[in-house]
């Protein structure tokens, strides 16, 4: 699933960045893989898309990295961790799940899924606090690119979606603005659908 709609990268890294970056991707990817064995995980590293994203081909899950996204100035190992994570939770998160693409967990809980479960699996006692930098990295990336997207209206706030990923680091319930606004994107777009609960912690 997209993080917003495509944007494409406009400040690229000079070339040592680059190769540093290339190989911090890689190597995130690898361990990823390594706990969640069955997701195909992969790196289209010569695209400028700002992006990610979770997609299933018959049975086989992938996540798919976009090279715009792992060579965003905004983001450090961390953000990119987390950003990993989140895909992942797309597959693993549970429900509720997107009302458009029914396989698929839910924005706000693929983000409460990477932060309380999917990062500490990877990355061990290191996780909350890589989870919590991550979380303010993605925070400023996505308010930076919502200003650039013209009338797409997200389903969950980048404020919220914050929220959501330090009460997962924490061990925290799910924070009261993702049900909320869970509610609002259902009751908007999907009113005849019937909504669902949240996976339990």
């Amino acid at each position: 699933m997209s993080f917003l709609n495509w944007p494409i990268e406009q400040r690229p890294l000079n070339r040592k960045r680059w190769r540093h970056r290339k190989y911090v991707v890689i190597d995130l990817l690898r361990h990823f893989h390594r706990v969640f064995p069955d997701i195909t995980y992969d790196l289209l590293w010569d695209s400028p898309t700002i992006n990610a994203q979770a997609w299933i081909s018959g049975s086989a899950q992938n996540v798919t990295i976009y090279g715009g996204l792992a060579r965003h100035p905004d983001l450090t190992r961390s953000g990119l961790a987390l950003s990993i994570a989140h895909e992942t939770g797309h597959h693993l998160g549970g429900s509720p799940r997107d009302p458009e693409v029914r396989w698929m967990t839910w924005q706000g809980q693929a983000d409460y899924w990477a932060a309380r479960i999917g990062m500490p699996r990877v990355f061990g006692l290191q996780a909350r606090e890589m989870t919590r930098r991550g979380a303010g990295q993605i925070l400023k990336l996505h308010t930076h690119l919502s200003s650039l997207m013209d009338g797409d209206e997200p389903d969950l706030s980048e404020k919220c979606r914050y929220c959501i990923f330090l009460a997962g680091a924490s061990d925290d319930e799910i924070p009261h603005c993702a049900k909320v606004e869970y509610r609002e994107c259902f009751n908007r777009d999907y009113p005849e659908m019937p909504s669902q609960d949240f996976s339990p912690r």
